[in-house]
C-alpha cells in the first residue's frame, strides 16, 4: 500500500483539503498507516499533476485552501488497487521485536522500563481504537457518516460492518500486543537477577532437546563402510 491509494480512498468518500484530510487521516486510516502533513500536501500535488485528482480553491474560505475531489481515472484506479489479487504486503520490519532481540544486554530495569512503555502505548491505542469502533456500531463516526451519505440505502449494513471489522483488526491487534508486555512483565517478576532465573517462558525439555541438536549429540553414528572381502 502507499499513501497514495490512501488518500484516494478518502476523496472517494467526499472532497476535502490538505487541511481536513490531514485532520480526518489521523483519526481513521492514520490508525493502519501514519503521515505527516508534509507527506499528504506533496502526495497531493502529485495525484493532481497525474490526473487522478482534481483541486479548487475554495470560494468561501478565508485561508483559500485548496479542496480536492477524486477524478473517473483517479477511481478506476483505485478500485484496481483494492481488487488487485496480487500479494502486495509489506515485508516485515518491526523495529519493536528487533529493539527487543538486542535488550539482553541491558539491565533488568531498563528492560522492564521498554516493556512498560510498549504496554501503554498499546492501552492507549486500543483506548482510541476501541472508541472508533463502538462509533461505528453506533453510527456515529464522522468518517462513516461521510461514507454513507452517498450510499444506497440498503448497502448501509454492509458498509457499516466493512468499517467496524477494520477497526477491530486493531483493537485485537492491541490486545495481543499488551498481552505480550503483560507476560513479558510477569516473567520478569521471577528473575531475581539474570543469573537467577526461576522459571523459563516455555518447556525446559524443549531447550534441553534443542541443546542436543545444536551439539550434535543426537546426531546418528556415521554409518561404517563395508570392507571389501
Amino acid at each position: 500500500m502507499s499513501l497514495r491509494f490512501a488518500l484516494l480512498g478518502f476523496l472517494s468518500t467526499t472532497p476535502a483539503s490538505g487541511y481536513t484530510l490531514g485532520r480526518k487521516f489521523a483519526d481513521g486510516a492514520g490508525a493502519m498507516w501514519e503521515a505527516l502533513p508534509s507527506q499528504i500536501y506533496l502526495e497531493l500535488q502529485r495525484l493532481e499533476d497525474l490526473g487522478l485528482i482534481e483541486g479548487e480553491t475554495a470560494k468561501d474560505d478565508k485561508l483559500r485552501r485548496r479542496v480536492y475531489r477524486i477524478t473517473k481515472r483517479g477511481r478506476e484506479e483505485l478500485k484496481i488497487w483494492v481488487e488487485s489479487e496480487s500479494d502486495e504486503r509489506q515485508r516485515e520490519r518491526d523495529a519493536e521485536r528487533v529493539r527487543f532481540l538486542f535488550l539482553d544486554r541491558s539491565g533488568l530495569p531498563a528492560i522492564r522500563r521498554h516493556v512498560e512503555r510498549h504496554r501503554l502505548h498499546y492501552e492507549q491505542q486500543l483506548e482510541r481504537w476501541n472508541r472508533h469502533r463502538d462509533d461505528i456500531a453506533d453510527g456515529t463516526q464522522e468518517r462513516l457518516v461521510d461514507r454513507l451519505a452517498d450510499c444506497p440505502p440498503r448497502e448501509r449494513d454492509f458498509v457499516t460492518a466493512m468499517k467496524w471489522f477494520a477497526f477491530d483488526g486493531l483493537v485485537r491487534r492491541a490486545r495481543m500486543e499488551t498481552g505480550w508486555a503483560e507476560d513479558i512483565l510477569t516473567w520478569l517478576d521471577t528473575c531475581g537477577s539474570k543469573e537467577e532465573v526461576a522459571t523459563l517462558p516455555f518447556e525446559p525439555r524443549r531447550r534441553e532437546t534443542n541443546r542436543r541438536k545444536a551439539t550434535g549429540i543426537d546426531a546418528a553414528p556415521p554409518k561404517r563402510r563395508s570392507q571389501a572381502r
